[in-house]
């Protein structure tokens, strides 16, 4: 759970290159085999949010924010 107004950093390395998503607040960062990569945004819109490894749609956690 994440509270609205809340600065969200989502930390992530993956074996493979693909992109992090964020749905909903349509963010996305590359993420580059063997390093991590970050996805960070303010949380100004509530809801349940869904982020994945976009190109191979591996669902990582859904955020609930409110």
């Amino acid at each position: 759970s994440v509270e609205l107004g809340d600065t969200v950093t989502v930390r992530v390395t993956s074996d493979v290159a693909d992109s992090i998503h964020l749905h909903g607040y349509d963010v996305e960062v590359e993420l580059p085999a063997g390093q991590a990569a970050e996805l960070r945004f303010e949380a100004t819109i509530p809801g349940v949010f869904e982020v994945e490894l976009e190109n191979s749609g591996l669902p990582l956690l859904e955020l609930e924010i409110s």
